[in-house]
């Protein structure tokens, strides 16, 4: 299961997909592609993602599923039954996976190294917390939505249960702890040696164990990591790659490292700061949408229509800048252009052609889909440095404190949970009037504008009303959300005092 950029495109004929185009339809889905035991499908809404077929006896998967809810983690959406088999459907991680970044030869700053550490660290917890192992940790494992979101996927316990007998075998010894080597089972502390494993990969570019050389393992021969990076770092993999699981470091233990904490909480702070930004990307929107709303309302229907197409085509231009480094200006340059130009059959070509683009609609929900995995991966972050704090805190305190601290702790930790899961439902509204805006303007307003030119008024008054609509909901999305960061500051800045200085 590589739930990335991994399908190639194929001429397979329906018959020839069998009852999986049948079942998949009966839910609302129709297949892209189809690649062994990985089918690529959309939904009605055009939204994308990847099948992975597993042997039907397995249905326990479902109990399995429903514990893995967590910002890192690859979204695995439903489980849809079929005679022979179970399709497993699953976000469609776009950004692909580590091991094609490591391919790239790019080399990764250690900021970049330091937050998808720590991520998959939070990640690791959250799974150990609840008794459950990855079981195939590899930079094949880790994926990248499209809005850069780190992801851990392709669990071993799932391999197990693929229909793909290619998928099901066992991960690449470069990433075997010795122990396992040996025999041993899985647990916790061979899955720090697989991620020390990562680590390596991602400062070195290469492996730290070439996979054929067990005696290497065995005996933890690797070159180790040049001063270029910081002591910390280096400290940090020299202690996950230990050959004795008992001297390897707990997830929990890694995270309460000072230098892991600070760097959580400048990373949050940052993060933060971006968000705010996205909400002025938000307020363009809906300031450029109330122009168009303005142009709708003078003249005949041939300057509403154009008006209108003009002012889409600016909106989406401005919607583009955050994700095209400035490249999208043009785009608005040309939308200017539009309003000032043409005949009504002309405008009213040129808004149709544009809403039934699916990359315009679709990039309006990316900067959604970004501002709520950011807040999602944040809010996380705070939780575990209120976490990592307190248990440093309890180290030196009497048991009489402790109480009062673990009490104080999870308070704390349950609020900022609280925040993410109220910004999620916020942006689930909007993400859902982008749809709703983009559909009434194709099917109704444009084509009943076109239609009726006797009671063009009307029908101008009818968009006024939608493009209002929708306008206010941004508005009210943005204000919500801000209170949702101004909190996570808040959070942030009464932390401070403990964050380490070095």
């Amino acid at each position: 299961m590589r739930p990335g950029k991994n399908f190639r495109n194929t001429t397979r004929t329906f018959s020839e997909m069998g009852s999986n185009q049948s079942v998949l339809k009966n839910k609302g889905y129709t297949i892209v592609s189809e690649q062994d035991n990985k089918i690529l499908v959309k939904n009605e809404g055009g939204d994308q993602f990847v099948i992975k077929k597993l042997r039907a006896e397995q249905d326990h998967v479902l109990n399995f599923l429903k514990q893995l809810s967590h910002p890192h983690i690859v979204h695995h959406k439903e489980v849809i039954k079929d005679c022979d088999s179970l399709h497993l459907v699953m976000e469609l991680c776009e950004g692909g996976d580590l091991a094609q970044k490591i391919e790239g030869k790019v080399q990764f700053s250690e900021t970049e190294i330091m937050d998808w550490t720590v991520k998959i660290c939070m990640t690791l917890k959250h799974l150990h917390d609840q008794q459950i192992l990855h079981k195939n940790l590899q930079p094949k494992s880790i994926y990248f939505t499209a809005c850069g979101t780190i992801r851990l996927g392709e669990f071993g316990k799932i391999n197990q249960w693929s229909t793909d007998a290619q998928t099901a075998k066992t991960k690449s010894v470069s990433y075997t702890a010795p122990e396992k080597l040996g025999g041993k089972l899985d647990d916790e502390k061979s899955e720090i040696w697989s991620l020390g494993c990562i680590i390596y990969e991602m400062c070195m570019l290469e492996r730290a164990f070439n996979g054929r050389n067990t005696f290497d393992i065995h005996n933890c021969y690797y070159e180790a990591l040049p001063f270029t990076f910081s002591e910390d770092l280096r400290q940090l993999v020299d202690d996950m790659i230990k050959k004795d699981p008992a001297w390897r470091p707990s997830v929990s233990e890694i995270l309460i490292r000072p230098f892991i904490i600070k760097h959580l909480h400048q990373m949050s702070t940052q993060t933060i700061e971006e968000l705010y930004g996205r909400l002025e990307v938000l307020d363009e929107l809906a300031n450029n949408l109330e122009k168009v709303h303005y142009n709708t309302t003078v003249g005949s229907l041939a300057g509403g229509v154009v008006g209108l197409a003009g002012g889409i085509t600016s909106i989406v231009g401005l919607i583009l800048t955050p994700f095209t480094l400035g490249a999208s200006l043009i785009v608005t340059g040309v939308g200017i252009g539009v309003a000032v130009a043409g005949g009504v059959a002309s405008g009213a070509s040129n808004i149709t052609k544009m809403v039934n683009q699916r990359s315009n609609r679709q990039n309006i929900k990316l900067l959604i889909t970004e501002i709520k995995e950011k807040i999602a991966s944040t809010s996380c972050c705070i939780q575990n440095i209120h976490i990592a704090v307190e248990t440093q805190r309890l180290l030196s305190e009497n048991s009489e404190a402790q109480v009062a601290s673990i009490g104080r702790t999870a308070a704390q930790t349950a609020r900022v949970m609280r925040v993410a899961e109220a910004a999620s439902g916020i942006l689930a509204g909007l993400f859902a009037a982008v749809d709703i805006f983009f559909i009434v303007l194709d099917s109704r307003e444009i084509h009943r504008l076109r239609q009726d030119y006797a009671s063009a008024n009307n029908k101008e008054q009818e968009l006024q009303s939608e493009i209002m609509k929708f306008v206010k909901k941004i508005r009210e999305t943005r204000e919500e959300l801000k209170e949702s960061l101004d909190e996570l500051q808040v959070q942030l800045q009464t932390l401070e005092p403990d964050i380490p200085n070095e």
